[in-house]
């Protein structure tokens, strides 16, 4: 940003108690004027990190935690699912720099008018203000609100929805189906404007029209809208279907930012603790053919007796969405409209590129044997191994079956039950206390 610009506004975590706030406030301003200085406000707010990727998979089926790893204490609770009675060392999940991108996108959007510059590029700008707004607000809700369910989405508390600073204004909870009506009119406005088709590698952590339209079949995906996913990824893939073959080319993860099927490079999706602390978990590990399967010994590493995710904290691991999940969310929502030839086609058109060619040969028989029922379980099976530490694991058990699962520590079984409601995270308590409306 030029030297006279400095930053629009500054949030801050409010400790005033009333009752016209978030839980973050804006308190003081200097308004950019051109495009170039609103596109350097902007990309601050995409560097704005949040861990809800990295926590999630603490509390999915994919690791294994012992009090003996050294900063145990900062996720056993998150591990257990021990919200109720969490130690004051376990790490909050984000909550406020979500707010903090969203109030960046609001400026942009609110003074679109007053931008001075190109046209195209501010048009650009603009959509990728309303598209990232949209993915803050899915993730958000995903996070702390109940699945999308059409019978209950209008009671179901979801998130606060802010589009404007107004010091006036009461940030209540707003339901599931209106936040999910925000992030569609969010889509809609960015599609209107966005006029990058893919962005270059380097840049792909912005939003362009084949990312947006990635979202958007996962939202729609997220609401069991299943055509309107169908259509969506399938735009999307008429801009780009190309998949990373793992026979020809083991050489980098398919999520890495420069992979020939990133499409948006954004999330901060594993750490280092994670690496280097925890290890996979047999159940998990137990998902995949370590022969056949080209992804077991690129995403993993042994040491020892124990496997640990190989995918680190390192930037080039950001990952959002990839070509790969435009097949799995295609075969998934055929499935689910009893269209089984079609998901297989598209099912087995992503597997080629993860197996050995042997194993294709069986794997093509197995999979048109599968009934509804098993061709589902298995397209959520090869989610799990797609996307192992990506922090796709536990949305996917949430929106899906939310099936129990039992965790072995130190010494004693742990159970989140069929449909627990800790499923859907507690909000942190510096929102609560911040906040007297949630």
């Amino acid at each position: 940003m030029r030297k006279h610009i400095y930053i629009l506004f500054i949030v801050v975590v409010s400790m005033v108690s009333c009752d016209d706030y978030l839980d973050v406030e804006p308190i003081g301003q200097i308004i950019p004027k051109s495009v170039e200085d609103y596109r350097s406000f902007l990309t601050t707010a995409y560097g704005i990190e949040k861990n809800n990727h990295v926590l999630t998979t603490y509390r999915s089926d994919e690791l294994q935690l012992t009090k003996a790893s050294l900063g145990s204490e900062q996720y056993e609770d998150l591990f257990i699912w021990n919200d109720a009675g969490a130690s004051p060392l376990t790490t909050a999940f984000s909550y406020a720099s979500f707010y903090k991108i969203i109030f960046h996108a609001n400026h942009v959007i609110e003074n679109q008018a007053e931008i001075t510059g190109e046209a195209t590029q501010i048009n650009q700008l603009v959509g990728e203000a309303y598209a990232l707004r949209a993915l803050q607000y899915f993730q958000l809700v995903n996070l702390y609100g109940k699945t999308y369910n059409s019978t209950t989405a209008n009671s179901d508390g979801g998130v606060p929805v802010v589009t404007e600073y107004n010091l006036d204004q009461k940030y209540d909870i707003q339901s599931v189906e209106e936040v999910y009506k925000q992030i569609l009119q969010d889509i809609t406005n960015a599609e209107t404007r966005l006029n990058v088709t893919q962005q270059q590698t380097g840049l792909n952590y912005r939003f362009s029209t084949i990312a947006l339209k990635s979202l958007k079949a996962k939202v729609f995906l997220s609401k069991n809208q299943w055509q309107q996913a169908i259509d969506a990824a399938k735009e999307a893939l008429a801009i780009k279907n190309t998949v990373q073959d793992l026979n020809s080319d083991s050489s980098i993860m398919p999520s890495e930012f420069n992979s020939v099927e990133s499409i948006l490079a954004l999330d901060m999706v594993s750490s280092f603790d994670i690496t280097t602390y925890a290890s996979m978990s047999d159940t998990f590990l137990s998902k995949y053919d370590r022969t056949n399967d080209l992804r077991f010994n690129i995403y993993f590493k042994k040491e020892g007796t124990v496997y640990r995710a190989a995918k680190t904290a390192n930037i080039k691991y950001r990952s959002t969405f990839r070509v790969a999940e435009l097949y799995l969310i295609l075969a998934e929502a055929y499935t689910q409209q009893s269209e089984l030839s079609l998901a297989k086609t598209e099912l087995l058109a992503f597997a080629k590129n993860r197996y050995t060619p042997s194993k294709m040969t069986t794997y093509t028989t197995y999979i048109n044997s599968l009934n509804k029922q098993e061709l589902y379980e298995e397209i959520l099976d090869e989610r799990a191994r797609e996307f192992a530490i990506e922090g796709q694991r536990w949305n996917d058990l949430k929106r899906t079956t939310q099936p129990q699962i039992v965790k072995w520590y130190e010494g004693k079984n742990y159970t989140l039950q069929k449909n627990d409601s800790r499923y859907v995270v507690k909000f942190p308590n510096d929102a609560k206390i911040n906040n007297p409306n949630f």
